[in-house]
């Protein structure tokens, strides 16, 4: 038995370390994207592409940001200050070589060229708009002409090498003067898709957009493989009471919660702001790992608890969704698939972890299992908590 034990804790110690030295490298709620727009119209195309500014500094500069490249709050205006406008030009020439290779643009299948452009630099040093992360964008505009009577499908390919997904909005004119516009998920290095058909006579129609199943595909992966804070939360509610019922409470409460807020913030009824909602989310992490150390079976103040967290995390949820810019009119899709995906994400979880302990729910050995596994999701909490507020 004692071998057993000792056993145990050493296969659980290692996995619950791993997740702390992961905390330590990766960003526990990461879901980057690159936000985009295009048009076409009087024989030619033009669109937009905003680029977070750290990005195209060189690595190896002198005034390269401080901390983890591209962590919230470490890239924003403050720095842009700091720059010099060589650096300025390096950023500029880095965004033009960068979408050359990336945003693929083909019209008949024949690659369209682009000339490059950035609104925001009519000054040396310009003031530059951060996004929610509190990092500075660069706005790049591009444009390019079709050839006399070229026609067929307008497509993309997008060809980013660090696996952040293109979220483009596809601006259909219209005779009426309301042009139609459709929202597309583009993943790095898939086949093209289709914008929009160029006809003979410059008519332009519609391609399709992201299908319902892409939007799940997209939610589901918000928490598998990249949610691992919410992944953390989700096993600090099973170590609680790992049983079916408790389990159902919990997570009913938590589901109904972070579906009301995430709707609430992508319909544009109030705005959360990442810097105050992220440290809680890992807060509610750190809380629920700890509590379970001194609580061993559910109570009815918990599920109100999880209830009011929940709410947090669908506003975690709906930061990601928000920085889609969804149109009118595109949001209904977006955020049943997003929000389906996320809970298939999250069944997908438990359902691991039952797998995972089923052979050793019924031993002694389970509580020091626990224990430890609670401890280790309480730590990483703190540790994200710490880090979103002063790292």
């Amino acid at each position: 038995m004692i071998r057993d034990l000792l056993g145990s804790f050493r296969r659980w110690l290692l996995v619950f370390v791993w997740i702390a030295v992961a905390a330590g490298i990766a960003d526990g709620h990461s879901m980057k994207q690159v936000r985009a727009e295009i048009t076409a119209e009087n024989g030619g195309w033009h669109g937009s592409v905003w680029l977070e500014a750290w990005a195209l500094y060189p690595e190896d500069g002198p005034r390269v940001p401080p901390g983890t490249p591209g962590a919230p709050q470490t890239a924003g205006e403050k720095w842009i200050s700091t720059l010099s406008a060589a650096d300025h030009q390096t950023m500029r020439d880095t965004a033009s070589m960068f979408l050359d290779e990336t945003f693929v643009l083909t019209l008949g299948g024949k690659k369209l060229q682009a000339v490059f452009d950035f609104p925001d630099y009519t000054v040396d040093f310009p003031k530059l708009k951060e996004n929610d992360d509190s990092n500075a964008l660069v706005r790049i505009d591009m444009s390019g002409k079709f050839e006399e009577s070229a026609t067929g499908p307008l497509e993309l390919a997008w060809m980013d090498d660090e696996d952040e997904p293109l979220a483009l909005q596809v601006i259909i004119p219209r005779k009426d003067g309301k042009p139609q516009v459709k929202l597309l998920r583009l993943t790095p290095r898939a086949k093209p898709v289709e914008l929009m058909k160029i006809g003979a006579n410059g008519e332009i129609k519609a391609g399709e957009g992201t299908s319902l199943t892409e939007w799940i595909a997209h939610g589901f992966t918000h928490i598998l493989p990249l949610g691992l804070d919410h992944i953390c939360f989700i096993l600090g509610l099973f170590f609680l009471q790992p049983k079916v019922k408790p389990l159902l409470w919990q997570t009913s409460a938590f589901t109904l919660a972070h579906s009301i807020t995430l709707a609430m913030v992508v319909l544009g009824a109030f705005t959360a702001p990442s810097k105050v909602v992220e440290p809680m989310i890992a807060l509610s992490i750190a809380y629920v790992g700890l509590e379970n150390l001194w609580v061993k079976e559910l109570k009815p103040w918990r599920v109100g608890l999880v209830f009011g967290l929940g709410l947090l995390h669908g506003m975690g949820f709906g930061s990601v969704m928000k920085e889609l810019d969804l149109p009118e009119g595109e949001v209904i899709k977006p955020l049943i698939g997003f929000n389906l995906g996320v809970e298939l994400g999250q069944v997908t979880v438990l359902a691991a972890a039952f797998a995972a302990t089923f052979w050793l729910l019924k031993k002694p050995t389970f509580g020091i299992v626990r224990k430890i596994a609670s401890g280790m999701i309480g730590a990483v909490g703190l540790y994200w908590t710490v880090e979103r507020i002063w790292g």
